[in-house]
């Protein structure tokens, strides 16, 4: 697992009449100039971090393993993590 902890764009999905777990989620994001499309949800989590509120999603895009934090105050989103080849 390689720890990156950057701000990355991210395309997030918003949709209605799913389960509430997939409501929203991050479609897609640049990273380094590289665009990753998201094809899997592993698991998407709150949590507190401090005073904020972070919601935590792990993704694929069938070849790596993703794991962003979205945080709720203050509209930001980050790569936290990369796992290569494992999807």
């Amino acid at each position: 697992m390689t720890i990156i902890n950057e701000r990355v764009e991210v395309l997030a999905m918003f949709r209605r009449n799913v389960p509430v777990g997939m409501l929203c989620y991050p479609a897609k994001m640049k990273f380094r100039n590289q665009e990753i499309v998201f094809t899997e949800l592993g698991l998407r989590h709150p949590t507190a971090k401090g005073q904020r509120m972070v919601h935590v999603f792990d993704m694929s895009d069938g070849v790596n393993d993703y794991r962003l934090e979205f945080d709720a105050e203050g509209l930001t989103w980050t790569l936290v993590a990369v796992l290569e080849g494992h999807a």
